[in-house]
């Protein structure tokens, strides 16, 4: 191939390439360019005839027309001739008059001389200013939420921390930074405390395995300070692959707060701060499954108070009410911690002794029933006092749930009542358990 198919073959290629290319001597004079030059620049034909032009003539030709912006033309040629003599490799953006966003490369040669390419960044520009608008929309969300988000590479490197993560989970701002691992972070928490006693690493590990298998999960964590946050895990999916993992954590102490409040009024009696009856025959229910699974011995009590009737007919409802009071305190004083106690009914309360023969139940019956008779309650112009009456049964063969149990020590305090009031009475024992108090009258 001689020198001129040679050039022609050059000129062919750099013709179809994608951006303009000049090519100069070591004088800055053009040798060689392709048509994109032209259309990218908007140079003119006559610019390149009839012999090619050198860089001052371009440089000239652009200063005047603008191009370059505000400015003396021959200061601005001036300015651009002695930045191409230094022959160094450059890269910059050059926006033009009508918007075009330029990417100029410069590339010295061994012997002089400049390979300079120009290609139109504008559909690009425009397509990343447009992703940064829609990153600083995000950001802004990501940044405001009432909730906080961390999101994780692949690797379970920190890249993003929204200034709540830091508020919710009680780090100092900037603790955590771009890239940092997650393990980290995690073993600040095990650290201090927030995952409860236990090997710090142990802990960590645990919790490293659910998030490095990017398995979603959610789980509640004490908050630092105080509270409890929800914590969920995400992972992030493209073409059904891992490529990332999201937790996203929320303050949810005034949302237990308020369950744990619904859940408390709606299990509870509003008057005495026991057990309502469905509450108190649910736990009741399975208390005595679980003493039939066990082997276990298991009493309940019946309880009503003795002519609550006439109270309120004398005293009038709010007495009435003080006094029913007045049994949810004893009974919440005279009662260990996993015992059961409920208002059923009225004037009528039911108790639950975990894990009590007959003799245990009998001496606590007793023990209630003492207090009774020696509390009182204000009524305006003196006290009132009130004694109870009580039947009791124990789990035995052919008691199998706790109606069966309940209708048998209801039969009890049926004949306490009959028998004089302020008694305690077992139907299963077959004999009156204790004596009538101090004054049976009432």
């Amino acid at each position: 191939m001689n020198d001129s198919e040679t050039l022609h073959l050059f000129q062919t290629i750099i013709d179809n390439l994608p951006s303009g290319v000049t090519l100069m001597d070591k004088d800055l004079r053009f040798v060689a360019w392709n048509s994109q030059i032209k259309r990218l620049l908007d140079f003119p034909d006559e610019l390149f005839a009839p012999e090619p032009p050198d860089l001052t003539r371009l440089l000239r030709y652009n200063a005047q027309r603008g191009e370059y912006g505000p400015g003396d033309p021959e200061e601005l040629v001036r300015s651009g001739l002695e930045r191409a003599r230094r022959m160094l490799p450059h890269v910059f953006e050059r926006i033009r008059p009508d918007g075009t966003v330029l990417e100029i490369r410069g590339v010295p040669l061994p012997d002089g001389g400049f390979v300079s390419t120009y290609t139109d960044m504008t559909q690009r520009k425009h397509a990343e200013d447009e992703l940064r608008r829609i990153a600083s929309y995000f950001q802004a969300v990501l940044d405001n939420l009432p909730f906080g988000v961390v999101v994780m590479d692949k690797d379970l490197r920190i890249v993003y921390w929204s200034g709540m993560s830091e508020k919710l989970f009680g780090l100092p701002a900037g603790f955590v930074e771009k890239q940092m691992p997650l393990v980290s972070v995690l073993r600040t928490f095990a650290e201090r405390g927030d995952y409860g006693p236990g090997n710090v690493e142990e802990q960590v590990a645990r919790r490293m395995e659910i998030i490095g298998n990017f398995e979603a999960h959610a789980l509640e964590l004490p908050r630092a300070g105080g509270g409890v946050l929800l914590v969920r895990g995400v992972p992030v999916l493209v073409d059904a692959e891992p490529t990332g993992f999201v937790l996203l954590a929320e303050d949810i102490s005034e949302r237990k707060t308020y369950q744990e409040t619904l859940e408390r009024l709606a299990t509870t009696d509003h008057l005495t701060g026991l057990l309502n009856r469905r509450a108190f025959l649910e736990a009741a229910e399975k208390e005595i499954r679980r003493a039939h699974r066990f082997g276990q011995s298991i009493s309940v009590l019946m309880i009503d108070v003795d002519l609550f009737k006439s109270i309120n007919d004398r005293y009038g409802h709010a007495v009435g009410d003080e006094v029913l009071r007045r049994v949810g305190f004893e009974l919440q004083h005279a009662l260990r911690d996993e015992d059961i106690a409920g208002r059923i009914g009225g004037e009528e309360f039911a108790v639950i002794l975990v894990q009590a023969t007959l003799p245990v139940a009998t001496r606590v019956a007793e023990r209630i029933r003492l207090a009774f008779a020696g509390a009182s309650v204000e009524a305006g112009t003196g006290n009132v006092g009130f004694t109870a009456s009580l039947g009791i049964a124990t789990f035995a063969e052919g008691v199998d749930n706790v109606h069966h149990l309940l209708s048998i020590a209801d039969q009890g305090l049926y004949v306490a009542k009959n028998s004089g009031r302020n008694r305690v009475h077992c139907v299963q024992a077959g004999v009156e358990l204790a004596e009538v108090g101090a004054d049976a009258s009432r």
